[in-house]
């Protein structure tokens, strides 16, 4: 950090542990996080706002008779009356399921600070988003546009009454762009954004304003309606959607209550052999890249499916108590960042195969319907249809539904392209259930 107060965070941090341990806490946890983010914000095709700001904060976390308690400050002045008021919540906060944080253990080596990110000024940020509006003005002055870049740099402190005293520094990087067109009721929504910790190749002003214009190049034509139950082709976003469903039944807390569909079921074949998805927080500057949990406890590359047989479930500290089992590193339970392997075959080619079928970019209210069991029904935010192998056309007014669990269980298909910034590939599905509303 420019501005770093590490050094300052850990001397007041320590101080903060040894008070609660004379206040009665029998274990307690202090984390200290500073950030300063730089970026830029267009609407409506002209610069809105170019800002600077910073942002410090720190949360104390106390264990007493049992249960936990924490509270949240933004002043070191204000951390001994934090720590009495954690210890106060827990006197009727929820059960603690561990007793003790861990001792510090051995941490990966992974690199999440990028001295090359720092480098992205302003009027580049300003300059790259101006690139976009550009172009897609030159497509159709009438739309309505908007785009956005940033970069940003943060530190992390987490001290323990385990002994650990564990720093963390991270820089960030987003782009992206996307527009609106509306002609009369009808109103199309496309655009494209990345994200990463390096300043690298993949800030490509050329590349998101290509994928927007592709997208919008092919809405131009109207596809007849399509109903039934047809395969799909996947972007890695939408992907991504349907893994995040997978995640809550992978979620160690859903898993120790009780309500995950995958509770006893480690060591089966759930899915297609050819889905693999690891939760690998060890690649040096992917987003969600991490030596350690907000407890301490060291993450690790855990295999969650392993070509289609369920092999583990995610657990923070207090669920692991729950469960019974070892803490793996994530907290909240999730995933701190996913990898799925691709396949062999690109996503131009698995399209080539596809009769009759439907290409979804991406979904609107996919969390609708019983989401935890796999359910759901969403509205087509953008899709086409796929005739002969080929985008035929744009649908309106469309819906799609199904079981995630059951349209991952076989002929699933990855493509060997992916989305390097989430670690996707493309996917394609059968059975996909599509309802049309009025002719389009």
């Amino acid at each position: 950090m420019r501005t770093s107060r590490i050094d300052e965070a850990r001397d007041r941090l320590l101080g903060g542990l040894e008070a609660a341990r004379r206040k009665g806490a029998a274990a307690a946890k202090i984390v200290y996080r500073q950030s300063e983010n730089l970026g830029c914000d267009f609407e409506s095709g002209r610069l809105k706002s170019s800002h600077a700001r910073q942002a410090l904060s720190f949360t104390a976390e106390a264990l007493a008779d049992g249960r936990r308690g924490r509270a949240d400050g933004n002043d070191f002045a204000d951390l001994d009356e934090i720590i009495d008021r954690a210890l106060t919540l827990a006197k009727a906060g929820s059960a603690a399921h561990f007793d003790a944080y861990p001792s510090p253990g051995e941490t990966a080596a992974v690199r999440t600070h990028s001295e090359r990110t720092l480098e992205l000024s302003r009027e580049k940020m300003i300059d790259t988003c101006q690139a976009f509006v550009d172009r897609m003005k030159a497509y159709n002055p009438e739309l309505y546009i908007e785009a956005g870049s940033g970069r940003s740099e943060s530190e992390k402190l987490i001290v323990t009454s385990g002994g650990v005293c564990q720093a963390v520094t991270n820089t960030g990087w987003h782009l992206g762009g996307h527009v609106q067109r509306t002609e009369g009721t009808d109103m199309l929504f496309a655009g494209y954004g990345r994200g990463w910790k390096d300043l690298n190749e993949l800030y490509d002003v050329e590349f998101i304003s290509d994928w927007t214009l592709r997208d919008l190049r092919r809405a131009e034509t109207l596809a007849e309606p399509l109903n039934g139950k047809v395969p799909a082709v996947l972007t890695p976003q939408v992907l991504s959607m349907l893994l995040w469903a997978v995640m809550l039944g992978t979620n160690g807390r859903n898993v120790a209550k009780g309500d995950s569909p995958l509770r006893g079921r480690l060591g089966e074949a759930m899915f297609d052999p050819a889905l693999s998805v690891i939760d690998d927080p060890h690649t040096d500057y992917v987003n969600g890249a991490a030596c350690v949990d907000d407890d301490g406890v060291p993450t690790r590359r855990t295999p969650i499916i392993d070509r289609g047989v369920l092999r583990s479930f995610l657990y923070d500290l207090d669920s692991a108590g729950l469960a019974g089992a070892e803490p793996t590193g994530n907290s909240g339970c999730q995933p701190n960042s996913l990898y799925v392997p691709p396949g062999e075959k690109t996503s131009d080619e698995l399209l080539a195969e596809i009769d009759d079928g439907i290409y979804l970019y991406y979904l609107m209210g996919f969390g609708q319907g019983n989401i935890l069991n796999g359910d759901f029904s969403a509205n087509v935010g953008l899709g086409f249809r796929i005739r002969n192998g080929r985008i035929a056309g744009r649908v309106k007014n469309t819906m799609v539904a199904g079981n995630v669990y059951d349209l991952l269980k076989a002929n699933v298909r990855l493509s060997s392209d992916a989305e390097p910034t989430i670690r996707m590939p493309f996917a394609v599905i059968d059975g996909l259930n599509v309802v049309a509303g009025q002719a389009q």
